[in-house]
This record gives C-alpha cells, sequence and structure tokens, in this order.
C-alpha cells in the first residue's frame, strides 16, 4: 500500500490533521519524549506535520515547512530510542483510528525513511 491509499482510508485532510494532533499531545504527554515539547506550539506543530504527511500522500501539492533534518536542529538530541519510542506511539494513534494494518505499515515504513537524517549517534 502507498500513501495515496492511506490518504484514501482516511478520507480526509480534517481527519489527518486530528490524527496528527492526537499524535503530538500523546508525545508531549510522554514520560520518555515528552521533553522535546515542553513549551511548544502543538497546534503549530501539528499542522506543519499534517502539511508534510499530506504532500507525501499526494493531497496537497506542496509543503511550506523545513525539510526534517532542518526542523529538527534546535532539539537537543534525537537519539535512537527516541525515534523509536515516537514510532511505537505513532503505530498506537493509528490503531486508535482503526487504520488497516497495511495503511499502518505504510505510514510507519515511510516515517523510518527519515531516521539517518534526524537520529543522531
Amino acid at each position: 500500500m502507498d500513501l495515496k491509499a492511506v490518504y484514501a482510508e482516511i478520507g480526509s485532510e480534517a481527519r489527518v490533521y486530528d490524527l496528527m494532533l492526537e499524535f503530538y499531545q500523546l508525545m508531549a504527554s510522554d514520560v520518555m519524549i515528552g521533553f522535546f515539547f515542553t513549551g511548544r506550539d502543538l497546534d503549530a506543530i501539528s499542522r506543519k506535520q499534517a502539511e508534510f504527511i499530506l504532500r507525501a500522500m499526494g493531497a496537497r501539492g506542496s509543503y511550506s515547512g523545513k525539510s526534517p533534518a532542518q526542523a529538527h536542529t534546535h532539539l537537543p538530541p534525537i537519539l535512537p530510542g527516541f525515534f523509536d519510542r515516537r514510532a511505537v506511539l505513532l503505530e498506537q494513534v493509528l490503531r486508535s483510528r482503526n487504520l488497516s494494518e497495511a495503511a499502518i505499515q505504510a505510514w510507519l515504513n515511510f516515517e523510518e525513511q527519515f531516521r539517518r537524517a534526524i537520529v543522531q549517534r
């Protein structure tokens, strides 16, 4: 399954945004990675992330934000365990939205592509 099919399964830009907001709220409250979001505007971050994924899903023609690597330069180092925890939380949100296994795996595979650009060793 590709991301266009994932978008079709989700059904709308509004649902993608709601999913992203739930995801970022979950990350912000997480004991392991929540500190990355202290004092941050979760709504703004969620909107940018939704715009990014909607572009990847083919639902939008452009994305006006920074690249994943650039967007994370001002943060403390993102270690492999932090990246892994993010993936676990994303999967949790996708499952809570009753996405198919194929859609969940397609989205997680897409996110995994950014590991080398974001994770510091």
